[in-house]
């Protein structure tokens, strides 16, 4: 089964402030999100809060995320960043 994954408008202000200041990491965060559509749950997330709220860290980012499967799609809420 495949996911459809949309990001929210804060996730993507978000990236596009971290764009101007760590474009390697924000291509990390892109690579990972891309394999949501193949596997909602991969190695390293987590549920956050509920089974279908994840959180999963990639380098220096955290990916908050939410499933819908019955929709089949994978919202993108909130990309943070640790300093």
């Amino acid at each position: 089964m495949s996911y459809s994954v949309t990001w929210t408008e804060r996730a993507i202000s978000a990236g596009c402030d971290f764009l101007a200041d760590d474009p390697e990491g924000l291509t990390q965060v892109l690579d990972a999100t891309d394999v949501f559509g193949n596997d909602p749950r991969p190695l390293g997330a987590f549920p956050y809060g509920s089974a279908d709220l994840l959180r999963i860290r990639v380098s220096r980012y955290r990916i908050l995320y939410e499933i819908d499967p019955v929709a089949e799609s994978i919202t993108v809420l909130h990309i943070g960043r640790i300093a």
